[in-house]
């Protein structure tokens, strides 16, 4: 009788291993928000939003004469409330919706702006009816 022998009647002993459960499959992932499918960045001093349908828009720091959130009355979670950023001429450069992909780093830069209304801009987020919230603007020469 060998050392191990018990270990070897021990195995041949034991019922045969079950066949493998099936897995159900993954379940499919989720549908992105009409937000998500927007993008929005900073390249050094410049802010760019990539729409949907994939048209670029840029204005850089130097060119932007005002950042606003307008919202409305669907609520604070943010559906239905847009970024304005105001170029040149205080014309519309371009516009976003607020939950866009790559919001945090947009968001970042522009409240580093001397004068950005950080009251305004909390107030915007929580807001639930349709208003236009100036939160940053270049001063007047």
């Amino acid at each position: 009788m060998g050392l191990f022998d018990w270990l070897k009647r021990r195995a041949r002993a034991q019922a045969p291993m079950p066949a493998p459960v099936a897995l159900p499959a993954p379940a499919a992932a989720p549908e992105m928000e009409p937000e998500g499918l927007w993008q929005t960045g900073v390249e050094a001093d410049r802010l760019w939003v990539r729409a949907p349908e994939g048209d670029r828009q840029a204005v850089t720091l130097e060119a932007l004469a005002a950042v606003a959130i307008e919202t409305s009355d669907t609520g604070p979670d943010g559906r239905g409330a847009w970024w304005l950023f105001y170029g040149p001429d205080e014309d519309v450069a371009f516009t976003l919706p607020l939950g866009a992909r790559g919001e945090g780093a947009m968001v970042e830069r522009i409240a580093a702006l001397p004068g950005f209304r950080h009251d305004a801009y909390a107030t915007a987020i929580r807001s639930a009816d349709i208003d236009t919230f100036v939160i940053w603007q270049r001063p007047f020469d």
